[in-house]
């Protein structure tokens, strides 16, 4: 790429190289002050709503500077569109990832390093690794742009302590430009990112998170299936159902096709192939609706999206606002709904505050890490230990997700150290009483493979296992032999290690005494105390009463401008009638679930509704209950 770092651009410049590889004549509004500032020189930091735009915002800048653009996204998917989307603009780009064979990572480190340049594409872990630090030092890097900036922040909804080495760039190349890009930042959060990445006089550009096309809206529903199912049938185009858990994606996404609509789940535990053919399918239309984790929609480029539900309340506001934001990025009408059900929000709640360990939980794991590792007191390791999570938890009592915050917050503190795993699977037998009663069916997958695992069954021996060797003895491939792995755990026969699933560590400092240890407030309980807050902002989304833009724009921006006029607190459906209320209470409910079901400005106008109704024997009232009354059929 030409190298124009010595001018100051102009914007008939910059919109030369725009309509020259990518066809546009013009900047959108919010691209072009990004575009101008990074292109002089300058460090950036954009937060930019989901669908903004935000690729040129560091395109333009990276080809009119010349030299290496070093991208970091945490997002494979989004590595591959980028690359295929510059290639085919006419600019050299490659992504380096750990599917990529290390003679061809070699080859493309050794062509950014001695080559034209071009837009590098690396994940932020790559950045601890040797070979890849040594040649990104030789490369000529002016500009570095790190894509879902907010996930450097540790007062974020998204944080990877992944982004905390990303500062070293500024040593490799202390004359780039940086450009820092996200679609959700609250000022604090902006403030940390800048100070994190060593931002120099950073410009801010903050981009009102409103799209006019996108509507917000929050329905109390009595039953939350029933409400997933109906609001399938009356979606209008592709969308998305957010769900918590990867049980209910697959429940979800059954309850969506028994309705007749073409549907697909997506989790991080689903197997890759069948998981990447579900997206592949919805973005080509084949699946009207994926019903998906959190796992899907960073990166995923489909503009058509017409409608977004969430069947949970999400834990906070910046999350929400990315999800809900992947629908409508065509400029067309979108709409944004979570459905509420009576636990909705107790449930919600209830995982807010667990997600959080206690100081005793905390030291649990660390005498588990430290027993599994065969560590003594004060012992100062500088080879990695690597352990398996879900053992730490079953020897611990607490979930997956437990441990990992327990041992993020002790990396956080300093007192270990994470490292890359090795990409092996590892096993061990569980040989329980369920075991005994549940055998695979004979001569099936899993019962052969079984046959051809170790048959020593200490249950504290890990076995390592050569996945190609084992898949070439069944004459199968990796992908079915994980699934018939997983399938065995399933049963309850063995226990599987992945590499996803493992942590490696060291104590760099030594190792500490579990019963003394205690995290300083600023590690644990400032961030307890962040997350409520969060959490405490997304209930008054739920609960408010005035415009939905509104109540989320409070978050993130100091003067929100007008109501939308199109949410559901502003535009209320139509009023109900004395028939949709006979509908509501059915055979009966209580007047508290009809009281959260009712659209709060309808309530004025049901109290009229319900009087009348039991003056006339419609309905009747009885022991906190609504009930049919005797003309009611008519």
């Amino acid at each position: 790429m030409p190298s124009n770092t010595a001018s100051h651009p102009t914007l008939h410049q910059l919109e030369l190289l725009l309509q020259q590889h990518w066809g546009h004549d013009h900047f959108r509004s919010a691209q072009e002050p990004v575009v101008m500032a990074a292109a002089s020189g300058k460090d950036v930091l954009a937060i930019l709503p989901t669908g903004g735009g935000k690729s040129i915002c560091y395109q333009v800048p990276g080809l009119f500077r010349g030299g290496v653009c070093l991208v970091i996204t945490p997002l494979v998917a989004l590595m591959a569109d980028q690359v295929q989307g510059l290639k085919r603009a006419g600019i050299e780009a490659a992504a380096i990832s750990a599917g990529l064979h290390p003679k061809e990572t070699e080859r493309t480190l050794s062509r950014f390093q001695h080559g034209r340049g071009g837009f590098l594409f690396v994940s932020p872990e790559r950045l601890a690794q040797a070979a890849f630090a040594s040649a990104c030092q030789a490369m000529p890097v002016k500009t570095i742009t790190v894509d879902e900036a907010h996930c450097v922040s540790q007062w974020g909804h998204a944080f990877r302590k992944d982004y905390l080495g990303l500062s070293i760039l500024r040593q490799w190349h202390p004359k780039a430009t940086w450009i820092a890009l996200t679609a959700t930042a609250t000022p604090r959060v902006a403030e940390h990112i800048a100070s994190s990445l060593q931002l120099k006089d950073a410009i801010q550009f903050r981009m009102p998170i409103r799209r006019a096309n996108l509507s917000f809206h929050v329905e109390q529903v009595p039953d939350r299936h029933e409400a997933v199912a109906d609001w399938a049938r009356k979606t209008k185009g592709s969308a998305i159902l957010y769900v918590r858990t990867r049980r209910d994606a697959e429940a979800m996404a059954s309850l969506i096709q028994r309705a007749g609509i073409k549907a697909g789940a997506y989790h991080a535990g689903m197997d890759r192939k069948v998981r990447d053919d579900h997206q592949s399918r919805w973005i080509a239309g084949d699946l009207k609706i994926l019903a998906c984790t959190s796992a899907f929609g960073m990166g995923i480029d489909k503009p058509d999206v017409r409608d977004i539900a969430h069947a949970h309340v999400p834990e906070s506001p910046e999350s929400y606002i990315q999800e809900a934001g992947r629908a409508g990025r065509d400029g067309l009408p979108a709409k944004a709904v979570i459905l509420v059900d009576s636990r909705a929000l107790s449930d919600a709640d209830s995982l807010v505050r667990l997600q959080w360990p206690t100081p005793n939980q905390i030291q649990s794991v660390l005498q588990s890490l430290a027993n599994a590792l065969g560590l003594a007191i004060g012992s100062i390791t500088d080879i990695p230990g690597e352990v398996d999570i879900g053992d730490l938890g079953r020897k611990t009592g607490l979930s997956k997700r437990q441990v990992k915050t327990c041992l993020d917050l002790m990396e956080r503190h300093g007192t270990l150290a994470f490292h890359p795993t090795r990409p092996l699977w590892w096993f061990q037998w569980q040989q329980n009483e369920k075991s005994l009663a549940i055998k695979p069916s004979e001569m099936s997958l899993e019962d052969r493979c079984m046959r051809l695992l170790p048959q020593s069954r200490s249950r504290k021996k890990w076995w390592r296992l050569n996945l190609v060797d084992l898949a070439l003895r069944l004459g199968s491939n990796e992908s079915v032999l994980k699934n018939a792995l997983m399938q065995l755990q399933n049963m309850a026969f063995i226990w599987i290690s992945t590499p996803d699933e493992r942590c490696a560590v060291t104590f760099p400092l030594g190792r500490p005494a579990a019963e003394s240890y205690v995290l300083p407030s600023d590690v644990l309980s400032d961030r307890i105390a962040e997350s409520q807050s969060r959490w405490n902002s997304m209930r008054d989304y739920i609960t408010g009463t005035s415009c939905r833009a509104l109540l989320l724009e409070s978050n993130f921006e100091a003067d929100p401008s007008e109501s939308c006029g199109v949410c559901d607190l502003c535009a209320p459906s139509p009023l109900p009638t004395q028939a949709d209320i006979l509908a509501i209470i059915g055979k009966g409910i209580r007047a508290v679930e009809l009281q959260r079901i009712v659209h709060i400005a309808h309530k004025p106008h049901v109290r009229m509704l319900l009087e009348t109704m039991r003056a006339s024997g419609d309905i009747h009232w009885d022991q906190d209950h609504f009930r049919p009354g005797r003309f009611s059929h008519r």
